[in-house]
């Protein structure tokens, strides 16, 4: 099987990565990374829209539910346009966002591997359309016949366990400015754009639903951003579109190259 880990940066990713003229160092590999990631992650992609012709196409508009809480579940989704969020009510009637799914990824890989009622809701986050492929169709045809298919599952589902770990771990040991610069980092995974000079990544998420990701209160949250903001490394904060000023402090602070 193809070892993905150790392939350079493709030309596409190239073109889609801040210039190197405004790069330098560790920061530059690190960015690299993340948008090579990114690009390996579309293209294992593009191997389940080749089969959509075994899944059934679904439309969800914004807010509907997609997967409840307590659901049985026997079918993989896809996701082809739009995000979706994974969230856990607690016991006190509040929503935790535990992460959210762009286009491009699987959703409700758990429930469906291990056959057990779903602990989460999954619920769209902006107008989606899934293709939803049945236990059948997955075991019978698509995994014999596709083991990029395999390969691909396999690191979405590792991508979301590191992640659930991180989150775990960094509630407690973790400043909340290292948590936001993480966060942004996840974000321009997804897609970091251009506007002018300047590059940003799309949040997608309101500052009381970034909150309840992070684990804070809102109060606190907008303190922190604000700090950023004034220390020069982010721009203002807005849902749509959050522009990196720094990468190499946003780098230090995220932890993903050494101070």
């Amino acid at each position: 099987m193809e070892k993905h880990s150790t392939r350079p940066l493709t030309s596409e990713a190239h073109n889609n990565a801040p210039s190197r003229e405004k790069r330098n160092g560790q920061a530059a590999e690190q960015w690299d990374a993340l948008l090579y990631e990114s690009y390996d992650l579309a293209r294992l992609s593009q191997e389940w829209r080749k089969l959509y012709d075994l899944g059934t196409r679904l439309h969800f508009p914004k807010g509907s539910t997609i997967v409840a809480a307590g659901d049985m579940t026997d079918s993989l989704h896809f996701i082809d346009k739009g995000e979706v969020r994974v969230v856990r009510t607690l016991i006190d009637g509040r929503e935790k966002i535990l992460f959210r799914l762009h286009e491009g990824m699987l959703a409700g890989e758990t429930p469906f591997f291990d056959v057990l009622p779903c602990m989460s809701a999954v619920v769209a986050a902006s107008d989606c359309v899934l293709y939803s492929f049945d236990r059948k169709t997955v075991y019978g045809s698509i995994f014999p016949k596709n083991p990029t298919i395999i390969y691909s599952t396999m690191r979405a589902m590792a991508s979301k366990i590191r992640m659930l770990c991180n989150q775990s771990v960094e509630l407690t040991t973790s400043e909340l400015s290292t948590r936001i610069c993480r966060f942004i980092c996840q974000r321009a995974k997804a897609g970091l754009q251009s506007k002018g000079t300047g590059r940003y990544v799309n949040p997608a998420l309101t500052q009381q639903e970034l909150s309840s990701l992070l684990g804070v209160h809102r109060v606190t949250l907008n303190k922190a951003l604000r700090d950023l903001e004034n220390r020069g490394i982010i721009g203002p904060y807005s849902r749509k579109e959050l522009f990196i000023l720094d990468e190499e402090r946003l780098l230090q602070l995220a932890a993903l190259k050494e101070l």
